[in-house]
């Protein structure tokens, strides 16, 4: 089955926009030359294309200006029907090329559902005609450079005088010359002192600067009899996108805040563990027609009470009252740090509060519960079929299908095709809809390119996205990429701190990397929070395994075997097995137990390191039949070691590798 991005492609009638090609433009170690379209770094050619240069010329050129991305589209394609992938393509690039700024912000911003805007301190040199008439005399020369410094504070010109010949000096005793000089040096040290103060206390403030970090809390009912879900996390969902649209601010997303949903719940407890700089905590209560909600804003260092608010609302409409409350309290947080908006902030995406219900109740479920999670999605979407939220989230759902033996791993990638083709046509900017895509193709397709050009659009299009950097720290796990695969997924970390998935996936990467010691403790206190995770169970069994601690191995066999539900006699079996054969002869148990439900490519994974190189080939072709999802692990696991030095093994690789 093909993918179809074809509602993903513009048609742009436009004409492209052709910029100036006389400047060059400076800015950290970077320099850039529009006319030939080439950038260097410290003198070296940076090897981008000419596309993603123009790309970065045309951010450039606006000097810190939002630029579209129908305008970008237009400039660099014309009226060509292109895919919008392409352009977020270009952006990756750029941004891992241009990395950050002084103050920690990419070179290259991404607004969401606006645009993309250059961060960064910009030095124009160039001969325009304004600047040529902008040349100072110098004894009758001509300056032979002038130089456009632009900073926050505006556009200032420095200019250079031309070299003078020995032959043409002027006397030092020349008094007109002299005070022609003194006069020069003094208009420089003028101009050079003036741009300081001017600039000077701002650089300090963006070098000092970093983005505020705020868990919103779900609202507390003060009336327990009625609690609802459209208000306590409705709510907090609402406030959530109106911080993260003011400049400077970063909001924990929903699905690491709705945790913290218990009565007695300390908000200074919850932001530690969010590990973010304020908390916002809430109650609301609705009476006679009306939701009062009185808020707290809380310093999470200092334990300070900043600012207190409350607002009322008629709770006639709910979401008016959610855009309302939001709208209020957003503004006055904006007022107490003298922020600015840096747009409008994202949507519900729905105007059906059943829709909107199910959608939520399907986020408070576990991956254990992926078809209750699932049902609750299909019916958001056939309450509101133009739902894009609920379409992509049923697009992720799905792929969770891959993992399991008893469901058809077809009819699963059908749907999450569907789905996220539903999606796209909706809302082409959702990065989860590119994450679930990226799945299908890593897992099912079995296609490593088509699978990163996913993964990198669905971070691009959220930075702040934790699964979206988890998918793809997931994919470059599977090309053996583990230094890129860490950052991605300690990047996941950082955004849900106190969220189990994002070091669920954190073990699985240490584990892919071979850095076993990491893997056990990860994998330890993962199972001290659930004890009953068996994926998690086999990562600490094969992680001793490889090793070599086959004593500290059984012990974790023993966990396996309890999550699994083992009677006591089974048990038993594989105590009495590993007395009389060691750890080899345990191998060999588990490979005959089929109430353990292995696939085939973890069968093979067992003949391997017992030795049955011919059976590990077996189970690996039909687990390649089958469509294992951990098949694209060949490269990049340690599963399948022993047999890394076979040819057939090779040549097993080479043929995912064409695909």
């Amino acid at each position: 089955m093909s993918l179809d991005l074809k509602s993903n492609i513009h048609q742009i009638n436009l004409s492209p926009v052709k910029p100036s090609r006389s400047a060059i433009y400076e800015f950290g170690d970077f320099r850039l030359e529009a006319e030939h379209l080439m950038l260097y770094r410290g003198g070296e050619e940076v090897p981008l294309t000419p596309k993603q240069v123009d790309t970065l010329l045309a951010l450039v050129e606006k000097k810190g200006e939002i630029v579209s991305k129908d305008d970008l589209m237009s400039r660099l394609w014309g009226n060509a029907a292109i895919e919008e992938s392409n352009l977020v393509q270009n952006i990756y690039v750029l941004r891992k090329t241009l990395g950050l700024t002084n103050d920690g912000q990419p070179v290259i911003e991404t607004l969401r559902r606006r645009g993309y805007r250059f961060h960064g301190e910009l030095k124009e040199r160039g001969e325009r005609s304004h600047e040529r008439a902008a040349l100072h005399l110098v004894n009758g020369k001509t300056a032979d450079r002038v130089e456009l410094l632009t900073t926050e504070s505006g556009s200032h010109y420095l200019v250079q005088p031309a070299a003078v010949s020995d032959r043409a000096k002027p006397s030092p005793f020349d008094i007109r010359n002299s005070r022609n000089l003194i006069i020069a040096a003094f208009l420089v040290v003028g101009a050079i002192a003036a741009g300081y103060f001017i600039v000077a206390p701002r650089l300090r403030t963006a070098g000092s600067a970093r983005p505020k970090s705020m868990a919103v809390l779900p609202l507390k009912p003060i009336d327990t009899v009625n609690r609802s879900d459209i208000y306590e996390i409705g709510v907090a969902d609402a406030l959530i996108n109106r911080i993260n649209s003011i400049e400077g601010f970063i909001a924990r997303p929903v699905s690491a805040i709705r945790k913290y949903d218990a009565l007695d719940q300390d908000p200074i407890a919850a932001g530690r563990e969010q590990n973010v700089d304020y908390v916002l905590a809430s109650t609301y209560q609705v009476v006679s027609g009306k939701i009062r909600v009185n808020s707290q804003l809380l310093d999470v260092a200092s334990e300070a009470l900043i600012a207190t608010y409350r607002n009322e609302q008629d709770a006639v409409d709910i979401f008016g009252a959610q855009d309302a409350i939001a709208a209020d309290l957003g503004n006055r947080i904006m007022m107490q740090f003298s922020g600015t908006s840096t747009g409008r902030p994202a949507t519900r995406g729905t105007s059906s509060e059943e829709a909107y219900r199910y959608y939520q109740q399907s986020q408070y479920l576990s991956a254990q519960a992926r078809a209750k999670g699932i049902e609750s999605l299909e019916k958001a979407v056939s309450t509101d079929p133009n739902y894009a939220r609920a379409w992509a989230a049923l697009a992720y759902a799905y792929t969770g299908g891959f993992d399991r033996l008893d469901t058809d791993k077809d009819e699963h990638y059908r749907r999450s095709i569907e789905a996220a083709n539903r999606a796209l046509a909706l809302d082409p900017g959702l990065s989860e809809t590119y994450s679930a895509l990226c799945i299908d193709r890593m897992f099912y397709e079995r296609n490593a390119v088509g699978a990163e050009d996913l993964c990198k659009p669905a971070v691009d299009l959220d930075p702040q996205s934790a699964t979206a950097h988890a998918v793809y720290a997931t994919f470059l796990s599977t090309q053996a990429r583990h230094d890129e695969a860490y950052a991605e997924i300690k990047t996941a970390m950082e955004l849900e701190p106190a969220s189990y998935y994002p070091r669920r996936w954190f073990a699985n990467s240490l584990y892919w990397a071979r850095r076993y010691d990491e893997t056990i403790v990860e994998v330890k206190r993962l199972l001290e929070v659930n004890p009953s995770d068996i994926s998690r169970h086999r990562w600490l069994v094969w992680s001793y395994e490889n090793q070599g601690k086959y004593a500290e191995a059984f012990e974790a066999l023993l966990g396996l075997l309890a999550a699994y539900k083992k009677d006591e006699e089974a048990v038993q079996q594989y105590k009495t097995v590993f007395k009389a054969s060691g750890w080899p002869g345990v191998l060999v148990e588990l490979e005959k137990d089929d109430g353990l439900r292995f696939n085939s490519y973890r069968r093979a994974s067992l003949n391997a390191w017992i030795g049955n190189k011919d059976r590990a080939f077996e189970y690996l072709e039909a687990a390649y039949a089958e469509r294992d999802w951990e098949i694209a692990f060949l490269q990049g696991g340690p599963a399948l070691d022993p047999l890394r030095d076979d040819p057939r093994y090779a040549e097993l690789v080479k043929r995912i590798e064409s695909k």
